[in-house]
């Protein structure tokens, strides 16, 4: 196991003196990095990246700070990232990895007198994952524009936007869902752009602004044929599905429109990693923009009411900002919903839901 240690702390009490230091290396071939600043106070923040398709470099790990890390660390922080095993919309091997590092920080350099985990985008699903799982290791956890309702609904809304987009504006004949096809963005877009009032119907049904339909199509035929292509199949299906919201072409589109089975293994992935158990121990504050192309902001209602069913409510808090878009929140957004997480697992006083 190839690692870099600068250093080892015997104690979980910060040194008098002490130096900033990195630690960067490998563990179960997922990089790491662990940033410990001067001022440490003892504490640990866990960040859990986005989506990366199959194949991409990954983030580069290097002895650097930026301005996102430095929300937590000017705070006197300790920092950890795994760049995770594999690429893809990997939610376990993401729980599992950031979960190796967590323990492998605490027994190198002594258990954390506070642990936060954070993440964006898939990273907010594993962020939420790993405080419902691991309620011992961790205060407090601030999911950053994630899915938090499961994570099989949202692979089924992306199948249902694709046999629909199929129907409508394709030639209805799965090219959209075939793992050895890619129908690519530019001609996603002449074929909306030939049906403008469809478009409107279709933009309005998914809750997407209508110049960004090509690409959310486009993202959601890629990550759908790469999770085919790795478990086997796809993660969900539509038989029984009955669509409506489309006026007098639900008989049509419910009668004619390609139908699709979910592979057992695929589907199974997903309702198992990860599907919210809305079980909080620890106090969860979500950041939100109001309008999400990718990850619509409505889910997070599911969430809300999940946590009422199982009583745990009074430890969970949803904030929005006016932002437009995916993670399209500022750094300030971030450190203000950080401060209010803070004050909360420290003083005990539960921040308000509020809009930014």
């Amino acid at each position: 196991m190839k690692k870099f240690l600068i250093f080892v702390l015997i104690s979980s009490i910060p040194c008098i003196g002490w130096s900033q230091q990195f630690d960067i290396g490998e563990i179960e071939n997922a990089r790491y990095k662990i940033f410990i600043p001067e001022n440490w106070n003892g504490g640990l923040v866990m960040y859990a990246h986005g989506y990366e398709s199959i194949g991409e470099e990954g983030e580069i790990f290097d002895e650097v700070t930026d301005d996102f890390m430095q929300i937590f660390t000017s705070r006197g922080f300790a920092y950890a990232a795994s760049n995770f095993r594999k690429q893809g919309l990997i939610i376990k091997d993401g729980i599992d990895d950031t979960e190796a590092l967590r323990a492998y920080f605490s027994k190198k350099y002594g258990k954390p007198n506070l642990c936060f985990i954070t993440g964006h985008s898939m990273g907010g699903i594993i962020s939420l994952a790993s405080v419902e799982k691991f309620p011992a290791f961790y205060d407090g956890a601030l999911p950053l524009c994630g899915w938090l309702a499961p994570v099989h609904f949202l692979t089924k809304r992306a199948l249902d936007m694709l046999v629909i987009y199929d129907y409508l504006f394709g030639r209805n004949n799965g090219e959209i869902i075939d793992v050895e096809k890619f129908v690519d963005q530019e001609k996603i877009q002449v074929r909306l752009d030939r049906k403008p009032r469809l478009v409107a119907l279709f933009s309005s049904h998914f809750m997407i602004k209508t110049n960004q339909l090509a690409e959310v199509i486009s993202f959601n035929q890629f990550v759908i044929k790469e999770i085919s292509s790795w478990l086997g199949g796809l993660p969900s299906g539509n038989i029984k599905t009955i669509y409506s919201g489309f006026g007098d072409l639900d008989k049509h589109i419910n009668k004619d429109i390609k139908r699709y089975k979910a592979n057992n293994v695929a589907e199974e992935y997903y309702i198992q990693n990860y599907s919210p158990t809305g079980e909080l121990f620890d106090p969860v504050l979500a950041l939100h923009t109001i309008y999400d192309e990718l990850l619509p902001v409505s889910n997070y209602e599911y969430y809300e009411q999940i946590t009422k069913i199982k009583h745990s409510s009074h430890n969970y808090v949803q904030q929005y900002t006016t932002s437009v878009g995916h993670c399209a929140f500022s750094n300030d957004d971030i450190e203000t919903s950080f401060e209010d997480l803070l004050i909360w697992v420290k003083e005990g006083k539960r921040p308000n839901k509020l809009n930014r």
